[in-house]
Formats: C-alpha cells, structure tokens, sequence
C-alpha cells in the first residue's frame, strides 16, 4: 500500500506492481481497512494472509507503541476511542491486532479499551514486563492513574499496592 512503500515513489512502485500482479506474483485488493487505496501482496501469500485476517488468533500481544511492527497510528488509524502516542514510553496489548489497552508514561497510566479482556491483558503484561519484553530498561513499573475496574485486576496479576498506587517490580 502506500502506506507501507519505502525507497520508492509511489508512481515507480505501481508501475513495477502492476506488471507483478500482471506476470501473477502480486495480487491487488483492498485487504486491510484503513489503508488508503488499493492493496498488493505477494501471490504466495495470499492464502494464509487472508485466513489471518478472516480469523485473527485470539492472542494477546504488548508491544511498545513505537516498535515498527505495531501500525495503529501509523501505518492504520487509530480507531475511535482508542488514540494513542506511539513513543517508546508507551505499551499496547493487542488482542487479535486491535488495541485492548495502553499502559502510557512508563506504565503510570493504564487506560484499558477492552474490560472484557482486563484480566487477560494486566496477565499479560506482567509476564512480559517480568521477561523484560516490554519497559526492558525498568525495574519497577508504578501504575499512579487507572481506571476503578482495574484496581482487583492488578492486584490479582501480582502488583503491590503502595499508597494510592500500583507496583509491579521484576
């Protein structure tokens, strides 16, 4: 898409996508929604990339809001009601490739987008935070903002409360 085009100028890169798509390597659509105009992907792929997308694994990801391979705000649009900042001090589960929750500032703030998939997501990220795949550089993470639902949840996943707030240390 031209979203996602790097080296090259969009005009250069249709022309050599279209005689792709017309030798049969590429395919054209409109595959993800929130990209802008039409879509290509290689022949190969096409199968398993679209039963990806059909039925998205019900997984869930924390990934830091500026690590590449998380799109929304970049390559897609934030849905509404779900904006981010993509700046490394910030973290986003995914659940199926859709924002669930952030935990924003280093983790003082946690806005969760998803209550179904509250306990899952705190879970989550305190295994991944304990891995050091997510805030590697933090010893501790203290949640001073977060919303009322959230308040059990975080205590089950093994955050100490500490006055008003919640700690989670490695």
């Amino acid at each position: 898409s031209r979203e996602t085009i790097a080296g090259l100028s969009w005009s250069s890169a249709l022309g050599i996508l279209r005689v792709w798509e017309y030798t049969g390597r590429v395919r054209r659509g409109y595959f993800v929604e929130g990209l802008s105009g039409v879509q290509f992907i290689r022949d190969k792929d096409f199968q398993k990339t679209m039963l990806s997308l059909e039925h998205p694994e019900d997984k869930i990801s924390w990934l830091s809001a500026a690590d590449p391979i998380q799109v929304w705000g970049k390559s897609l649009a934030h849905l509404k009601d779900r904006a981010f900042i993509c700046v490394p001090g910030t973290a986003v589960a995914l659940c199926s490739g859709v924002p669930a929750a952030v935990f924003e500032r280093q983790g003082q703030l946690l806005r969760v987008f998803d209550e179904s998939r509250l306990d899952d997501v705190v879970h989550a990220f305190m295994c991944d935070f304990k891995a050091r795949r997510i805030f590697p550089s933090q010893n501790r993470v203290t949640v001073k903002k977060y919303p009322d639902s959230a308040a059990e949840v975080l205590s089950k996943a093994g955050f100490t409360r500490e006055m008003r707030d919640y700690v989670l240390y490695r």
